[in-house]
Order: structure tokens, then C-alpha cells, then sequence
């Protein structure tokens, strides 16, 4: 009688321990690994996306900023996590499709170490000139350029970084010769810009928009395949003869080896998010085009960009030390 008693005692404890191990995900707060600073453009996109996927999820989702070596570090932090679906990370044009090509050593694989999991949208850049150039389009930057080889600048945030790779796609394009001036940061990219220092600038619609609005830039055209709603007057590159898109996408990806039932509630929360009305307001006014994908049609859109922008940057001959 009393090994039967602890054979069943056993069981019962074998049973509740199963239930708990199997609760319903997510059983707890959800981390989402922002790998930039809070304040920028990411980081905005991202914590709209957070807010408007926790009501989805039933659960909090908790934007973590680890920002550092060009988004590498708050990326590295997301690969080495448990894959449990509670850390969470914005892999961005960057992160996945940049960073490998450009840097001789990083710390994560992007084939081997992340599982995909949502596509957010993606943000296409404006072309910007100083307000004192006197051109009027794309053809007349051309042709400014072509007149002048060498003698115009433009600037970006850092060597490697988007805006630079951004104008380098405008550049092989065109034909154009233009001197690279790199600077710490967007802000005095767009200093430079705005004070006749630098003739010209890749830079976010959404940042760009309210500087013109100032007077201290001019939009020439968007580095996009449409016009968006933001900026519905605002030519694309393609428009005006050069088929060039370039700027950064946003994706949710989680560690490798994520349960196929987790990253199929993540996607379809994001999705589903990305659906309403509130979220796709807020992101259209900050410049961003809302996308959503199946898991599988995120990793093949992250492996084609990848191999476009490792093509500019090979022609371009970009590559830093770490």
C-alpha cells in the first residue's frame, strides 16, 4: 500500500509538473532587444510596434535598448539568448544586411544564430541637398556632379553606416563622383547639411521632412520603388531615372532554434497588428511603409537584401576593423 501511495504521488507531481512546464505562451513579460538608442527613429518604430503587439499577445512586450557597433552588440545579445520566445529582437537593414559585409568580425552568424520571425516595414530614405545648391531635381544633381567630379560632398551618419551604402547604390547608378564625409551620428550629418558645410545627404523621410519644412534642406526625391502617403508630391528616384532603393527595413527575429508555435503567435500578432488602423497611422506619419510576412518570406526578403547591399559595398570597396 505504501509503495502504491508513492507511486501515485509520484505521478501527480510528474502530472502538475508537466502542466506547469507546458503553460500557455506567453506566461510572462516579453523582452524586445532594440539595437539603438531610445529616442531614434528605431527605436520610435519599434515601441509603437511593442505597444500595438502587446494588445495582441496578452502580454507586456518591453522594448530593452542595447545599443552599440553600428546595432552589433543589442544583435549579438538577441542570438545568444535562451529560445524560449521571451527575448526577442528589431534586426534592421543594418544588423543583417550591412554589419556581415562591411565589418571583418561579428559576433553572430545571420544564417545560423537567428530564427525570423515578423517583417514590421521598412522606412525608404530622402535624397537631401543643402539649401544653397542650386538644383532643383535629380537630373540637375547629376548633371552638377558630372560638371564638377570630386567637388561635391556628401555626408552620412559613419563609414559602413546606411546612408552612406544609401548613396553609394545613387552613386554607381548615376555615375557620379562625390566625396564622402562621414560624421558621428545623424544630427550633425544633418548640422552639416543644413549649415552649406556638405552638398548633400541620405537621410529618413520622417527626419527629413520637418527640416525642410524649416528651410534648412530640400528633398529632392525618395530612394523608393512608390511615393508614400507621407510625402505624396515627393518624386521617387526611379521617377526620375535612377532605380534606386535604399534605406532600412524593420523585422522581428528571435534566437535560433524558436518553437515553430512561438513564431507563429509572434507573427501573427505583429501581422495583426500592423492591420490597424492606430499603428498604421503612427507609422505612416513617421515615413514608415507597414509590411507583413510569414515567417519564411522574412528570411528570403533579408537574404536578398543582403546580397543587394553586399554588391555596393564590394563595388565601393567599404570595410572596417573591429
Amino acid at each position: 500500500m505504501k509503495k502504491l501511495c508513492i507511486a501515485v504521488f509520484t505521478t501527480l507531481v510528474s502530472i502538475t509538473g508537466g502542466v506547469q512546464a507546458q503553460a500557455p505562451y506567453p506566461a510572462q513579460p516579453i523582452k524586445l532587444v532594440v539595437p539603438w538608442p531610445a529616442g531614434g527613429g528605431t527605436d520610435a518604430v519599434s515601441r509603437h510596434v511593442a505597444a500595438a503587439m502587446a494588445l495582441q499577445i496578452k502580454q507586456q512586450v518591453v522594448v530593452d535598448n542595447r545599443p552599440g557597433a553600428n546595432g552589433m552588440l543589442g544583435t549579438e545579445t538577441v542570438s545568444r539568448a535562451q529560445p524560449n520566445g521571451y527575448t526577442l529582437g528589431i534586426a534592421s537593414v543594418e544588423t543583417h544586411a550591412i554589419n556581415p559585409h562591411v565589418y571583418k568580425r561579428v559576433g553572430y552568424n545571420v544564417q545560423k544564430d537567428f530564427t525570423p520571425v515578423a517583417w514590421v516595414g521598412q522606412f525608404p530614405y530622402a535624397m537631401a541637398v543643402r539649401p544653397g545648391l542650386e538644383v532643383r531635381d535629380i537630373a540637375g544633381l547629376v548633371a552638377l556632379a558630372k560638371a564638377q567630379p570630386g567637388k561635391l560632398s556628401y555626408a552620412s551618419w559613419g563609414v559602413g553606416s546606411s546612408s552612406q551604402i544609401a548613396f553609394e547604390m545613387f552613386k554607381q547608378a548615376a555615375k557620379i563622383d562625390v566625396l564622402h564625409v562621414p560624421f558621428q551620428g545623424a544630427a550633425p550629418a544633418i548640422t552639416a547639411l543644413a549649415s552649406n558645410q556638405v552638398d548633400v545627404l541620405m537621410v529618413p523621410l520622417s527626419v527629413a521632412m520637418p527640416q525642410q519644412q524649416g528651410g534648412r534642406l530640400k528633398l529632392l526625391g525618395l530612394a523608393s520603388a512608390k511615393r508614400l502617403p507621407a510625402a505624396p508630391d515627393l518624386p521617387t528616384l526611379t521617377e526620375q531615372g535612377f532605380a534606386v532603393e535604399g534605406g532600412t527595413w524593420l523585422a522581428v527575429m528571435g534566437p535560433a532554434g524558436l518553437a515553430p508555435g512561438v513564431v507563429d503567435q509572434v507573427n501573427r500578432a505583429v501581422n495583426a497588428a500592423l492591420e490597424t488602423a492606430e499603428l498604421r497611422a503612427t507609422l505612416t506619419k513617421l515615413g514608415v511603409e507597414p509590411l507583413s510576412s510569414p515567417p519564411a518570406g522574412v528570411q528570403s526578403r533579408i537574404d536578398a537584401e543582403s546580397a543587394r547591399w553586399s554588391a555596393v559595398i564590394k563595388n565601393a570597396g567599404i570595410q572596417l576593423d573591429q
